[in-house]
């Protein structure tokens, strides 16, 4: 995998936006569809100026944008390929759990009763 030295800084803007559960939870529920920041509010259980902050972070990494409606700020994601790093993230943390359960015999009951 190469990167292109000029990218790194955009890169590394992007990986830390993510680096933050708040932040996560904004993502996924934009995935469903754009909101403001009062819904945004009430549907990640996080204080509004939180929730203001956090939205300010994922907009200056590129990853979410606002239009305005009304008087509202009515939040998007930007760019769906953001979750397609979330995917493999997850995938890959799976993977090392599974592997950490299989080492220490975790689970393994279970899984010979379903086999």
């Amino acid at each position: 995998m190469y990167f292109r030295p000029e990218l790194l800084p955009r890169i590394v803007q992007r990986l830390s936006a993510l680096a933050d559960e708040t932040r996560l939870r904004l993502l996924v529920r934009l995935r469903d569809g754009q909101a403001n920041v009062s819904q945004l509010t009430q549907d990640v259980g996080a204080a509004q100026a939180s929730v203001s902050k956090h939205l300010a972070v994922l907009k200056q990494a590129g990853l979410v944008d606002c239009r305005r409606q009304g008087n509202q700020a009515v939040y998007f994601v930007r760019d769906e390929s953001i979750f397609d790093i979330c995917q493999t993230l997850c995938d890959g943390v799976r993977n090392c759990l599974e592997e950490e359960h299989r080492l220490l015999g975790i689970g393994s009951e279970n899984n010979r009763k379903h086999k």
